[in-house]
């Protein structure tokens, strides 16, 4: 799922403290960034409504829309998924220059895993669970393991609890809306709200 990830960040829905550790490691990861306060912020929300385990990307990007001082691509109404990626990654490097781009994603794991989200600073190539090969994206990712990986990828994100997948999204965009605001409110540039039609 990760390409080049540094400052990996593991945590579990049943740490008590999840949503702090997000925060503070999301903070950490976008003061980071190259030209923080230059860029305008996009997250990149992928997935599809059409599989439970795959709608946690729209979810976190329905979450996140109208909430934030960034552009959302990828809500429940207009997913990003397979079909138009590249077509939106397009899109988002025509109407952004440089952009400062945080990637969401569903992730199959081991059993033990499900219920993690990871953050890291890096990209993460999206749909290899499923077979798909789609250009590695992000610098920043974030991923939520919905369930256990079996051969058949389809079959795992469809069987998979919707109510893990809402908590794992609500956890998610409670997280980036936060370090987000945070962040913006320091003195950074506001950036203007962008849905992808």
């Amino acid at each position: 799922m990760a390409k080049n990830a540094l400052n990996r960040l593991t945590v579990n829905l049943h740490d008590i403290d999840i949503q702090n550790k997000l925060y503070e490691h999301l903070i950490l990861l976008l003061k980071r960034q190259e030209g923080i306060g230059l860029r305008p912020l996009v997250a990149l929300c992928i997935g599809s409504d059409r599989y439970t385990g795959d709608a946690l990307g729209p979810l976190v990007g329905t979450h996140l829309e109208g909430k934030n001082e960034c552009n959302v691509y990828g809500t429940l109404e207009q997913p990003v998924h397979a079909g138009n990626f590249v077509e939106m990654l397009n899109r988002i490097t025509h109407h952004h220059h440089h952009p400062l781009i945080i990637a969401i994603d569903a992730c199959l794991g081991k059993s033990h895993q499900v219920g993690n989200i990871e953050i890291w600073q890096g990209g993460l190539a999206a749909g290899i669970a499923v077979g798909n090969r789609l250009p590695t994206i992000g610098d920043i990712s974030v991923i939520g393991v919905v369930n256990a990986q079996s051969q058949i990828g389809y079959l795992d994100l469809q069987s998979t609890s919707l109510a893990k997948v809402m908590k794992l999204s609500k956890v998610i965009g409670e997280a980036i809306s936060e370090a987000i605001h945070t962040v913006v409110a320091k003195n950074i540039p506001v950036c203007t709200q962008s849905v992808a039609k």
